[in-house]
C-alpha cells in the first residue's frame, strides 16, 4: 500500500500545501509516477523519525475512545468557535496571542497552553496556506477540556508576515481546536477542501459579516452533500 500526498499530510498533521511544497523541494522522498506522488508507509515512518515529526493516524486513532463522535460540519464548528474582527498583532506570535484571548469554550487557565501549542506548530512549519489565510492548529492534542471541535475565525487589523507557502502576508486566521486526532483530521481535511474554492477564499478576504460568512459556508456544504 502506498500513501498519497493528502494521506501523508493527514498522517503528519500538516496542510496538503505544505507537504506538496516539501515534495517539490525534494524534502520528502515521494515517488512520482503518471502525474501522482506516493510513498510507502514504512518509508514515511523512517523519514518522520529522522526529522523528529510525529506520525498521526492509525496509532493515535486507536487511542480515541468510543465516546468521540464523528465530526459534524464546518458550519457548526465555525459557529461554535465564533468570528472576531480587528485582532491586533504585528507578527505570528503577537497575532496568535491576541487570537487565543478570543477563543470561546476553553478555560481561561488553558489559554497559555493553547497559545504554546499553536506557536510550537508554527515553529515546525507555517500554517499559512497562501492567499492571505492561515489555519493555526496544535501539532498534538492540547489536553484541554473541549466538548466539540471548533474553528475560531479571526480577521486581523492588518496583514502580517507569516512565512506562508506563497510568501504573502496573512490577514485571516482560522484556529482549529478539537479533543481528538480523528475529529481534527476530519475538520482540517474538510476546511482545506473548501478553501480550495477561489470564491470562498476571496469572500474571506472581504472581511464579511458573521452572517455572510456562515451563509457562504452553508452553501458550500450543501453543494458537497
Amino acid at each position: 500500500m502506498s500513501l498519497t500526498i493528502s494521506e501523508v499530510a493527514a498522517r503528519l498533521n500538516l496542510p496538503v500545501e505544505t507537504v506538496f511544497r516539501w515534495v517539490r523541494q525534494g524534502k520528502i522522498p515521494m515517488q512520482h509516477s503518471r502525474g501522482t506522488y506516493s510513498i510507502r508507509p514504512e518509508i514515511l515512518a523512517r523519514w518522520a523519525l529522522e526529522h523528529k515529526l510525529e506520525i498521526q493516524g492509525q496509532a493515535h486513532e486507536a487511542e480515541i475512545g468510543d465516546e468521540d463522535h464523528d465530526f459534524d460540519s464546518i458550519l457548526l464548528a465555525m459557529q461554535r468557535g465564533g468570528v472576531f474582527y480587528d485582532i491586533e498583532g504585528s507578527d505570528c506570535e503577537t497575532a496568535l496571542k491576541s487570537t487565543v484571548r478570543h477563543i470561546p469554550n476553553i478555560e481561561p487557565s488553558d489559554c497559555e497552553r493553547v497559545f504554546e501549542k499553536l506557536l510550537e506548530r508554527e515553529h515546525l512549519a507555517s500554517t499559512g496556506i497562501g492567499n492571505g489565510i492561515a489555519l493555526p492548529h496544535p501539532r498534538s492534542n492540547p489536553d484541554i477540556v473541549l466538548e466539540m471541535p471548533q474553528i475560531t475565525t479571526c480577521f486581523l487589523s492588518g496583514a502580517i508576515p507569516f512565512e506562508a507557502i506563497d510568501g504573502k502576508p496573512v490577514r485571516v486566521l482560522m484556529v482549529l481546536l478539537s479533543r481528538s486526532t480523528k475529529q481534527h483530521l476530519a475538520m482540517l481535511s474538510k476546511l482545506s477542501y473548501y478553501l480550495r474554492d477561489t470564491g470562498f477564499r476571496n469572500h474571506l478576504l472581504t472581511t464579511p459579516s458573521k452572517e455572510e460568512l456562515f451563509e457562504k459556508i452553508s452553501t458550500l456544504e450543501s453543494k458537497r452533500d
